[in-house]
């Protein structure tokens, strides 16, 4: 159920108005009306009754019955979703909300519900959508706009946020709109505004410690570590120590390269709440940004059973097996994640990603083009698609994708990568080592870029940068048996015959275990 909202005793409120008395059109309204007893009424009463007593084998039981005799009852199918949601079957409480929201589209609670179970999910662009068709139902409702604000923030809409919480009577708005507007002005670039949304913040932090935490999160989000710093310096003194607040401090502290006082805030924080999800999947973002990957999945784990499927956790999972080069187990957890919410953009993406690390470019190009068709200018899904057209020996495409892919920060290493193959089968050596030295660039120790740029410097006769390019990326990758041969014919040039026969006996030793593949079909991993 979500927080700060009406008891579900008014949950007859939102329902469409049936009267038995309306003569001739009496028939044709009830046609469209579920027809619930008093009876059944108070029974649905004291259903509520156990669920908030935690008595949820009991509610379940009594609210079967009800569906048994009516499978279209709102209330009784929204109920049930919560049970499903305490219970932590999270795919079962949404299919449950969702049937509600079928059964009665006019329900304002099954539609808080379904809302609220998207957002803590972090499945924002149908959260904000749900959000939307709740905030319709309810335009003046300040509790749903306040949550529409929030969504459409965290979904990168500003414009559409502002619009929303700036609706809301300042004398009426939540204090837990003021991060939100914070944010968009960050997003929008308003200083002055944002200025006055950080005072306000300050101002109402003693009474809601949520708030700061959420504003340093903000500013971590948009790379103002300073500011995100800052804030917590003013604002300490003066907050509650939650985990929220030890989990964000550890963020900021890692951002800033002080690992050591990182770990020992999250420390804290896992001591301070051992179940909290924010700290734990804080904890394993730390992991993460340490190579630490066991760890990252040990917190990912605990975090997976401390709350709901979070995205992020999902993505992160993922992510963490294809680091490990368990392609198997990333597979399999980004297939089960796409059967279990096909429609969710996320999922879909991830899972043709860990199918183009493995590449099967034939199965992940369907999935890419139904994330682009709903997100055309989805970064991720636009760099998987130009390695899916390289593959599929159309570089012209490939090109058009991999350009519309950069921008997008550490990944842009893989976007120039396969920019500097193409550049190379086109004959522009010039132009192939410029796009692997700005692949070099963001990666200093991207091995396959090293060893194709140590190849283009040879090519071109500038054998001192073939050598340095070719002994890194052999430090980077030892077992790559092409490197060692490349850098056998550098060292032949430069008369280093020694060395260059122990380079040939390495590649001989390697080229068995290990086949050679198809130049540029595995990209470089994704940092």
């Amino acid at each position: 159920m979500s927080s700060a909202e009406p008891s579900r005793s008014s949950f007859l409120i939102s329902r469409p108005i049936c009267w038995g008395v309306l003569g001739l059109l009496a028939g044709v309204l009830l046609a469209g009306c579920p027809v619930i007893s008093v009876a059944q009424d108070s029974s649905l009463t004291t259903i509520e009754a156990l669920v908030r007593q935690s008595k949820l084998d009991e509610a379940d039981k009594q609210l079967q019955a009800i569906l048994q005799k009516q499978p279209a009852n709102t209330r009784a199918l929204a109920l049930l979703g919560v049970v499903r949601r305490q219970q932590g079957n999270w795919p079962e409480a949404e299919s449950f909300f969702r049937r509600a929201v079928a059964s009665n589209p006019r329900s304002l609670e099954a539609c808080k519900d379904l809302a609220a179970l998207l957002r803590d999910e972090f499945r924002w662009p149908e959260a904000a959508a749900q959000y939307a068709s709740c905030h319709k139902l309810a335009p003046d409702n300040i509790q749903v706009a306040a949550d529409l604000a929030a969504a459409y923030e965290k979904n990168g809409e500003p414009t559409k946020s502002l619009a929303v919480a700036t609706a809301i009577p300042v004398a009426n708005r939540p204090t837990r709109v003021l991060p939100v507007l914070a944010a968009d002005y960050i997003a929008t670039q308003n200083s002055a505004k944002l200025q006055d949304a950080v005072v306000e913040v300050l101002r109402h932090a003693a009474a809601d410690p949520a708030l700061v935490p959420a504003l340093a999160n903000s500013f971590l989000d948009h790379g103002l570590t300073p500011d995100a710093a800052e804030l917590l310096r003013v604002a300490q003194p003066h907050q509650a120590v939650t985990p929220a607040l030890l989990a964000v401090s550890a963020k900021v502290q890692a951002a800033g390269g002080d690992s050591q006082a990182a770990k020992t805030t999250i420390d804290q924080a896992l001591r301070l709440a051992p179940k909290s999800q924010e700290a734990l999947a804080t904890a394993a973002t730390l992991a993460i940004r340490w190579s630490q990957w066991d760890k990252a999945l040990e917190f990912l784990d605990a975090a997976m059973t401390a709350g709901p499927p979070r995205t992020d956790l999902l993505q992160s999972i993922v992510f963490v097996e294809m680091q490990k080069n368990d392609l198997q187990a990333a597979h399999a957890i980004a297939q089960h994640w796409y059967d279990l919410r096909p429609s969710e953009t996320a999922g879909a993406l991830a899972f043709a990603i860990v199918l183009v690390e493995g590449n099967h470019w034939g199965e992940a190009r369907p999935l890419l083009e139904a994330v682009l068709a709903k997100t055309p200018n989805d970064k991720g899904a636009l760099l998987a698609m130009g390695v899916v057209q390289y593959n599929a020996g159309d570089p012209a495409a490939s090109k058009k994708y991999l350009t519309g892919a950069l921008g997008s920060g550490p990944n842009d290493a893989t976007a120039y990568y396969f920019l500097g193959l193409i550049a190379k089968q086109e004959g522009d050596f010039s132009g192939a080592i410029h796009e692997m030295e700005q692949a070099i660039a963001i990666q200093p120790n991207n091995a396959k870029a090293l060893g194709q740029l140590g190849q283009l410097y040879m090519q071109q006769d500038d054998l001192p940068k073939a050598r340095a390019a070719l002994e890194k990326a052999i430090e980077q990758a030892p077992d790559e048996p092409q490197n060692h041969y490349e850098l056998a014919r550098v060292y032949n040039k430069l008369n280093l015959k020694d060395q260059a026969e122990e380079q040939l006996k390495l590649y001989q030793k390697l080229r068995p275990q290990r086949p050679q593949s198809p130049v540029g079909e595995a990209p470089p991993r994704p940092q």
